[in-house]
């Protein structure tokens, strides 16, 4: 290690320290101050003070320095930072602290330095031999012949090395798509119990594994509703409209918030869109008419009751009492 890579390694660890007393659980920092110590801390430990947000981050871990997990938790703790004022109020923005933080503490550590050269081998065996070849080299008990063409062993060694990688790559990412929707699972299966703030820091993990799945985004936008957080339901379900622009839930949760927001046109327009991907959604066809009749196209907005029948959206019909007719008679 240099002199200067000596420098850059203390100027990092010294960074690492404040950013220490910052991310302490006892100051209860805001997302603006913890984003300020991480940012420089990655900028010092690779000595680029002109880099900022997600292209900081992007370059440490084209440095090797920050795994793609590291990175992830990074990037939210940013993208928190951008649209928060305060410190963490709830269990999903501690969760982005505390995996920021974690991140932080493994960027700073020093890499790993390379084993010592050792002593040269022995010259029945080639220098750049492996372990493989190393072993070839001693005497052969067996009656299967050793190879003969020396040519092919490099050749061998490759395709053997590229399946390898190849399979690693696989399970790689099986595993973490699988992490990512067995997580999903635990929110929907907490959200149907009442357990929001499970769900909650669920939902925002799994969407933290999984930024193409939009699914996660819909809950979470479903539940900033439910909270009268519209702007941050808003932020959310077109994120996950822009993510996943065929999916009719994701559109028809839109449409939701945008007729709780008080623009029936736009939720209009975007439950016409989720009823185009799937014609058979009742909750679409139901509360599109919700959204007709409150821009006063009566007639319209009477039809679309009628197709979905009986169900939620009757609380916003004018027509509650023929709605009322459809259901089945109990005695």
């Amino acid at each position: 290690m240099t002199a200067a890579d000596d420098t850059i390694h203390a100027d990092a660890r010294a960074a690492l320290d404040a950013a220490r007393v910052v991310f302490s659980p006892d100051r209860a920092a805001t997302a603006a101050a913890l984003w300020s110590a991480a940012q420089d801390l990655l900028q010092r430990l690779i000595a680029r003070p002109e880099l900022t947000g997600q292209a900081l981050v992007g370059e440490v871990r084209r440095l090797g320095r920050l795994t793609l997990s590291d990175a992830h938790a990074l990037v939210a703790l940013a993208a928190w930072a951008d649209r928060a004022t305060g410190a963490a109020s709830n269990e999903a923005e501690q969760l982005i602290v505390r995996e920021a933080w974690i991140a932080l503490d493994h960027a700073a550590s020093p890499p790993m330095t390379a084993p010592a050269t050792q002593a040269a081998p022995s010259p029945s065996v080639p220098a750049a031999a492996g372990a493989a070849d190393r072993l070839r080299a001693l005497p052969d008990d067996t009656s299967v012949p050793a190879p003969t063409s020396h040519r092919r062993r490099p050749l061998v060694r490759l395709g053997a090395l590229t399946l390898l990688l190849a399979a690693l790559g696989g399970g790689s990412w099986w595993w973490f798509a699988g992490r990512a929707d067995r997580i999903l699972e635990r929110g929907v299966e907490a959200y149907q119990r009442g357990a929001r703030e499970v769900a909650r820091v669920a939902f925002a993990e799994s969407a933290r594994l999984d930024p193409n799945d939009a699914r996660p985004l819909v809950y979470l936008g479903r539940m900033s509703r439910e909270d009268g957080d519209l702007a941050r339901a808003r932020r959310l379900l077109t994120t996950a409209v822009r993510v996943a622009p065929g999916s009719a839930i994701a559109n028809r949760e839109l449409a939701a918030l945008m007729l709780a927001d008080g623009q029936p046109e736009i939720a209009r327009r975007f439950y016409v869109r989720a009823l185009e991907i799937d014609p058979a959604d009742r909750s679409a066809q139901g509360f599109l008419g919700c959204a007709l009749a409150k821009l006063n196209r009566t007639d319209e907005a009477r039809r679309w009751f009628e197709r979905a029948g009986p169900g939620d959206w009757q609380r916003c019909s004018p027509f509650s009492r023929v709605l009322a007719s459809l259901s089945p008679h109990t005695e």
